[in-house]
């Protein structure tokens, strides 16, 4: 599936506040490379909140790539989340919002949870990439919140960075002023990449280690991280990865020419974007006068936006570099959720490019039926399978690989058949239970949350997810995962390996 198409899927944002349990007091200071900065303590944990990373991305420096951030004097309080980056009011129909009151361009930092109680060794560092297909969602979302992974003993690190046409974006005007040396449309990726640096610089006075920097994020933010993985940008700014329900197919758009199957080039899309808007004779300062809410207007609607090969950030497709072992030769987890999108029209414009009717009556066989077929194709095509392949393809290439499935549902769920939604795994990756319209409150649920909780921490510490108490996960052998399941974590066979088979027939082409 081109990437971005399955987008309009993301839940991004849990809106419900988190409940405060112990009253704040504000932290030492701590010197970082721009100045001092205080945070608040609270429960065994230190957030330090809304630290910029790079310059506002504002006036002359939209689309540019991350500039430094200015040095303050005195003592910075960093005890509330920055602004959230410019996004439309909803991604798609589907009730969640991503849209908030405090949004400005001017919103390029990062959010860090550690313990307050520390040994002198440093600790491991996670960094957290939110989704919401690359045009919504933000660090502050109450469900990223890293006070479990702080209590654990990992120091959490949450970013910004821009979204939709503020984000991806390319124009003759721009690549012509070239005001970065070919650093050119992938404005997303930059900023992710440059708070990976900005990580790296800073995070050892935080008592973490720059040296064992796991990132971690979904879909948007899985996207991302595979992104990353093949970037050669980002070689060396991390040393695992987790992709959860990432998603992403066939070519990235290019910058000025075609793609190999005659989509345009981002630059013709932009252009036709300005033109839209009534900019047509443009020079860069033109387009840096179109306000920021007509850009996001612009884009109202849209299921995401892509990342474009560059040249530079990214220089080849995803799963070409994949096939090539061209991707970090890191540690990776990968997986998805039993049931991400419950939609039923097998015959969307997206499904079938991938999927003609004429391989439906074979397929359906494969899986078990037409009620199932219906039911679980856009989940397989979309996320399932995407996982499963570049899981295999990174372990056929000789690294460390973990698949998992995520299936916890409600006691009220499971009796139902309901599978686990697209985002459901969030809130028990960070045990963050009672974010969210409906809190699992359940044994079972909080069980699981633990589990996954310890698993991922775990994988940060020593690049094994294994944890004591639970069952050993293996690394993946191309049949062999890790379900988490309401009775607890169980490694098994993949039990739908019979129709991603079948389906991976189909896709692997067009990947």
């Amino acid at each position: 599936m081109r990437a971005g198409v399955v987008s309009a899927l993301m839940l991004g944002l849990l809106l419900a506040p988190l409940q405060s349990t112990a009253a704040e007091t504000a932290t030492a200071p701590i010197k970082i490379e721009t100045g001092l900065v205080t945070g608040m303590a609270g429960d065994g944990v230190e957030s330090f909140k809304g630290i910029p990373f790079a310059a506002p991305p504002v006036g002359p420096l939209r689309w540019r790539a991350p500039q430094p951030a200015a040095a303050w004097t005195g003592v910075r309080a960093a005890n509330t989340y920055g602004f959230v980056c410019m996004q439309s009011e909803r991604v798609d129909g589907s009730g969640f919002v991503f849209r908030r009151q405090d949004m400005s361009e001017d919103c390029l930092t990062v959010n860090i949870f550690r313990p307050v109680t520390r040994s002198a060794k440093p600790l491991p560092v996670m960094v957290w990439i939110h989704g919401g297909g690359m045009v919504g969602g933000a660090a502050a979302a109450p469900v990223h919140d890293g006070s479990a992974f702080a209590r654990g003993g990992v120091i959490l690190v949450s970013i910004n960075y821009r979204l939709g046409r503020l984000g991806l974006f390319a124009h003759p005007a721009l690549s012509k002023e070239n005001a970065d040396g070919g650093q050119l449309g992938n404005y997303a990726l930059m900023d992710q990449i440059a708070g990976l640096k900005w990580v790296q610089r800073n995070i050892a006075a935080f008592g973490g280690d720059s040296n064992n920097v796991t990132i971690f994020g979904e879909s948007a933010g899985a996207y991302s991280v595979d992104a990353l993985m093949i970037s050669p940008e980002a070689r060396g700014l991390f040393h695992r990865a987790i992709a959860e329900s990432g998603y992403g197919r066939g070519t990235y758009p290019r910058l000025s020419t075609p793609t190999p199957d005659g989509r345009p080039s981002a630059e013709a899309e932009g252009n036709s974007v300005m033109e839209a808007l009534g900019v047509k004779a443009a020079d860069a300062t033109a387009l840096r006068a179109v306000s920021a809410d007509d850009i996001v207007a612009s884009a109202t609607g849209m299921m995401g936006m892509n990342f474009i090969l560059d040249g530079k950030y990214i220089t080849s497709d995803l799963w070409e570099a994949f096939r090539q072992n061209k991707a970090a030769p890191v540690p990776f987890i990968l997986g998805s959720n039993s049931h991400e999108t419950p939609m039923s029209d097998i015959n969307r414009p997206q499904l079938r490019e991938l999927v003609p009717a004429s391989e439906d009556e074979a397929l359906a066989k494969a899986y078990g039926g037409q009620e199932m077929y219906v039911s679980h194709l856009g989940s397989d095509v979309a996320f399932t399978e995407q996982a499963r392949g570049l899981a295999r393809l990174h372990q056929r290439n000789g690294h460390p690989t973990y698949l998992y499935l995520f299936s916890v549902v409600s006691a009220e769920d499971a009796a139902a058949g309901k599978g686990a939604a697209h985002a459901a795994e969030i809130r028990y990756v960070f045990d963050n239970l009672n974010v969210g319209v409906k809190p699992a409150t359940g044994e079972a649920e909080k069980a699981a949350a633990k589990a996954m909780n310890a698993m991922w921490r775990a994988f940060a510490l020593n690049s094994n997810p294994s944890t004591e108490g639970q069952p050993k996960w293996p690394m993946y052998d191309g049949h062999t995962i890790m379900e988490f399941t309401r009775e607890g974590p169980k490694v098994h066979v993949d039990p739908r390996e019979s129709r991603l088979d079948a389906l991976a027939k189909i896709l692997g082409p067009k990947s």
